[in-house]
């Protein structure tokens, strides 16, 4: 090719590959704000299951999905359940501020029903649990966790359940909410992190009057049959973890089955980094083997004074064992 075609060539060409590299670098760029949108709102480090992140990770989308198409996308929700499913083990729901039901993958027939008085095996209203979160919280539970007792779609027992929830404003204006669960949920360490930060919160600013709060077994605070505990810096029980005694116990006594003083430790640990995590080891039944459970605590007050706020939990199962 003579040289003057060449650089003719070169000429035409080049513009067209200015474009082209222009374009992919916008839709890079517009693609990467979009994820970095979605990884703000479903920022995911804080679970030890993968579940859980797909489950968080799918409500999100849903959210935006919402927000996108308005009552159309629940005919795409219809349309494809297992692509917003986590393995089958889960649906969406949508609900407006009010409690009516917009949409509900596991129980159709309530679908326009208004659910606002809609109340769980314990007495929980859920519509009210839920806006709380949304509302009050976002901060500390940025996924609008809830927990209540619940019987999944073609159950006659009911069992625990922790929903994530995201609010999405519709096309038209309407403010709603969109939550996801899984039928048998994978208990987090982030469900008691969050279940013990409110608790402290709602403590040092409502007083002593908190404390019937914090112990009752129907209210918010106790999640999987776990209550939160509170001590005072001396390790004497307010809120003893599992006995309701006149005389409080002392708490820095307790030794666990490998012979370390776990309330000592953790004291210790949240003095330092005003949160923290340490594990026991204890026997959950006569001739069983030992257990290792984790303890989550953080520094609060009581009338000024400071005390400790904390919760057992359940550890994540090694891989090998899900």
């Amino acid at each position: 090719m003579p040289e003057a075609k060449k650089s003719d060539w070169r000429r035409r060409i080049f513009p067209v590959v200015l474009t082209a590299g222009a374009v992919l670098i916008l839709i890079f760029v517009l693609l990467r704000i979009r994820q970095l949108g979605e990884t703000e709102r479903s920022d995911l480090r804080g679970y030890d299951y993968l579940a859980t992140r797909r489950l968080v990770r799918l409500t999100a989308q849903g959210a935006r999905l919402l927000e996108e198409k308005g009552g159309e996308a629940f005919d795409d929700f219809s349309a494809d359940p297992d692509r917003w499913s986590v393995e089958g083990e889960s649906y969406l729901y949508v609900y407006d501020r009010e409690g009516v039901n917009l949409f509900h993958g596991g129980y159709p027939e309530l679908r326009g029903q208004d659910l606002r008085d809609l109340t769980d095996l314990l007495g929980r209203n859920i519509h009210r649990l839920i806006l709380d979160q949304l509302d009050n919280h976002s901060e500390s539970n940025p996924h609008g966790w809830c927990h209540y007792l619940w019987a999944a779609p073609g159950s006659l027992q009911g069992t625990w359940k922790s929903s994530c929830h995201f609010p999405a404003t519709l096309p038209d204006g309407r403010k709603v909410y969109i939550g996801s669960g899984l039928n048998t949920p994978l208990v987090e360490r982030e469900f008691f992190r969050i279940n013990v930060d409110q608790a402290a919160e709602f403590l040092a600013g409502e007083g002593t009057a908190a404390l019937a709060g914090l112990k009752d077994p129907q209210g918010p605070f106790t999640i999987y049959d776990e209550a939160v505990f509170v001590l005072d810096r001396e390790g004497r029980a307010i809120i003893d973890p599992s006995l309701d005694l006149k005389k409080p116990r002392d708490l820095f006594e307790y030794r666990d089955l490998s012979g370390r003083f776990p309330l000592r430790e953790l004291a210790e640990r949240v003095e330092k980094e005003k949160t923290g995590w340490v594990v026991t080891l204890s026997r959950e039944r006569a001739g069983g083997h030992p257990v290792k459970k984790g303890i989550y605590g953080r520094n609060s007050e009581l009338n000024s004074k400071p005390v400790i706020v904390g919760a057992l939990c359940e550890l994540p199962e090694p891989a090998w064992m899900r």
